[in-house]
């Protein structure tokens, strides 16, 4: 009985999950959000971790930065694409981050004896 109405349910939603119009909100949900989201945390991580921050966020830039592209050809640009640019600006922000803390020289602290 319960798989049936599973079934039911299913049966009674495709089309109108099929014949959708305008899917940007979808696109929105599954791409956009989420990395940007990733790139907050990514560049987090390269505040205390450079090594690891930087290496995370290159990963993102290189995902994101096609993703993008393919939005604005498919149409997709003028809802997604600002939570792209997004993800795209503050992965480069947390990849210029952390290569500067790789660059600069650790400082010792005055605490230590």
């Amino acid at each position: 009985m319960k798989h049936r109405l599973i079934l039911v349910g299913a049966t009674l939603a495709w089309p109108a999950v099929s014949r959708a119009s305008d899917s940007s909100g979808l696109f929105v949900l599954l791409f956009g959000v989420p990395s940007l989201l990733l790139a907050i945390v990514f560049a987090a991580v390269s505040l205390k971790a450079p090594r690891g921050g930087a290496v995370l966020s290159a990963m993102l830039l290189a995902s994101v930065l096609p993703v993008y592209f393919w939005a604005q050809a498919m149409g997709y640009g003028a809802t997604a694409g600002i939570w792209l640019k997004l993800a795209l600006l503050v992965g480069a922000i947390g990849l210029v981050v952390a290569l500067v803390k790789l660059m600069l020289p650790v400082r010792k602290s005055s605490l230590r004896r």
